[in-house]
């Protein structure tokens, strides 16, 4: 008989309004049974009520607590999977929502030397404009490199990775999640899992909805982590790090070149140097344009960007010159 077990794991440090909002939509998927189990990994366990609401949203689904105490995803991840016994298993962050065919459509394709089935994590219409924004630029090539496929429908092919927060694979026992890591454990695990020799599957039907970082200073600090991490990676020549990714550092170091130059160089050289500068708020604003829903979203759209190119370039900038031990 086919093992129909499935576990869906969703670390978060306390329960909220969001994690309400990812339980219900887990209760509504299609194709659940008894079977799937439900993996709520708090910090602490939540009062009886929210446990109560828990059960009842979820159904049919078994709804498992996982209490780890304070600990980054890889540790949360980890104490369930020490405990579950299901074969496949689905990833989702707490602060997004699986769509009802979310597995209907993932688990199909885990057979053969597919390992890994993921899809696009999408920006939701009813978040507010300064969420909206920033999904914008992470829509975007330009803002994303070539990473903008997790977070807009492309067609369905294989790729070297994948983010946690929308993951379904079949369970390989040796591999875990690195819990040294705080930032990047989702590509550390792809690149394990593809050193044996399975495939990782995009598919645009596999969809989840994912609240975005609010501008400014959140966002920010988000693509910061994303540039650190990066740094580090690239600094030990690691096989996950890529020249594209090194693009928001130059443009950083740039920026800060020509604003000390503006001030040293004499007349009319000082605005010389903002040339490139140039090219690139042309670009930025080409593209805000392509992305936006409306005109106000392109306004805001446009310093998104630089936030964004900024905030990574300076992590990146950080990582690489720091003497970690990541990989």
């Amino acid at each position: 008989m086919q093992d129909e077990s499935v576990a869906i794991l969703v670390p978060f440090s306390r329960w909220s309004d969001w994690v309400g909002d990812c339980v219900r939509a887990c209760g509504r998927l299609q194709g659940a049974t008894a079977a799937w189990e439900l993996w709520l990994i708090p910090d602490e366990m939540p009062d009886t009520e929210h446990v109560r609401q828990a059960q009842e949203w979820a159904a049919p689904l078994q709804v498992m607590w996982e209490p780890t105490g304070p600990a980054n995803p890889s540790r949360k991840r980890n104490a369930a999977l020490k405990k579950t016994k299901a074969s496949r298993i689905a990833l989702v962050d707490s602060d997004a929502w699986p769509a009802s065919d979310w597995l209907s459509q993932a688990l199909p394709h885990l057979r053969g030397k597919v390992g890994i089935v993921a899809g696009p994590n999408l920006t939701p219409d009813h978040d507010a404009l300064t969420r909206r924004v920033c999904g914008r630029v992470m829509e975007s090539k330009l803002g994303f490199g070539d990473a903008y496929i997790r977070h807009i429908c492309a067609p369905m092919q294989d790729v070297r990775e994948m983010p946690t927060c929308n993951m379904v694979y079949r369970r390989a026992p040796e591999i875990n999640f690195r819990e040294d890591l705080d930032t990047g454990e989702d590509m550390v695990f792809c690149a394990d899992m593809r050193a044996r020799g399975q495939r990782i599957l995009y598919h645009p039907g596999v969809r989840v909805y994912h609240h975005r970082r609010s501008l400014w200073r959140p966002f920010y600090m988000q693509f910061y982590g994303y540039g650190f991490h990066k740094g580090q990676l690239q600094r030990q020549k690691s096989d996950i790090a890529y020249w594209w990714q090194a693009m928001p550092a130059l443009l950083t170091i740039y920026l800060v070149a020509a604003s000390v130059l503006t001030f040293v160089l004499p007349y009319p050289w000082q605005y010389c140097v903002w040339g490139p500068g140039l090219l690139y708020a042309a670009l930025v604003g080409i593209e805000s344009a392509r992305r936006a829903r409306d005109p106000i979203e392109f306004l805001v759209a446009m310093p998104a960007f630089l936030v964004g190119h900024v905030g990574y370039g300076t992590g990146y900038i950080k990582g690489f010159l720091s003497r970690g031990t990541q990989s």
